[in-house]
């Protein structure tokens, strides 16, 4: 048996709110935003899928306990870049858990953007496929993550080599950096290409539909990377 989820809740409570529940005593009510930013966070993903649905690579979004279990591994970079963020459900916790880190956002669907602008002003918002922006990851300091729902077992074959080459030159520029990204099957999310890189199986996340397992990837000579 699983056992529960027993962390006390990280994110500041005007972000909780936004989720659409009431808040508890002691919170306050979250901004209201103008456009799609006011739309249920599922309604959005749900429309960012049928416009993409092999970029998006599933139809609702990444469960609150994925989406913890991802920002805990970005924990202690200076800088954080979020791979693929589509309606913000992992963006929320990246920015609550981590605000001392710069965080900076790579999504490709220009409607996605403008609600992640205008939920997160303070977070550097590219509206572009990762290949077309490898600044917004090689310009980073040496302590940096990337953070990734990007569905590389679904996405075309080009734009999964060209996405994973860019990666890859982000992972070797320095030995702290890492990149956590998720996976639906047992197998590493992709192959990397330089023998230098390897992935670790961080965690399983069972209570996510369907279950998710948690990767850390990073340079082999890195001694404590194991």
């Amino acid at each position: 048996m699983v056992p529960p989820d027993t962390r006390p809740d990280p994110v500041p409570a005007r972000t909780r709110a936004i989720d659409g529940r009431r808040p508890v005593r002691g919170e306050t009510e979250a901004p209201r935003h103008d456009g799609d930013s006011r739309r249920p966070l599922g309604e959005s993903f749900l429309a960012h899928f049928l416009r993409a649905p092999a970029l998006v690579g599933g139809v609702v979004p990444s469960s609150r306990v994925l989406a913890r279990t991802l920002s805990r591994h970005a924990a202690g970079f200076d800088a954080i870049v979020e791979l693929g963020a589509g309606a913000g459900s992992v963006t929320r916790w990246l920015a609550g858990d981590h605000p001392r880190a710069r965080l900076t956002v790579i999504e490709r669907d220009a409607s996605m953007t403008r609600r992640l602008q205008r939920l997160w002003p303070r977070a550097r918002i590219c509206a572009a496929c990762v290949h077309e922006r490898p600044d917004a990851l090689l310009m980073q300091p040496a302590s940096a993550v990337a953070v990734s729902s990007l569905p590389f077992r679904s996405l075309p074959d080009d734009l999964s080599r060209a996405t994973a080459a860019v990666i890859e030159r982000f992972l070797l520029a320095d030995p702290a950096r890492r990149l956590v990204q998720y996976s639906y099957g047992l197998r590493e999310p992709f192959e990397f290409g330089d023998a230098r890189l390897r992935w670790r199986r961080a965690e399983r996340v069972w209570r996510n539909v369907p279950p998710a397992i948690v990767w850390v990837a990073g340079a082999r000579n890195r001694g404590e990377f194991r």
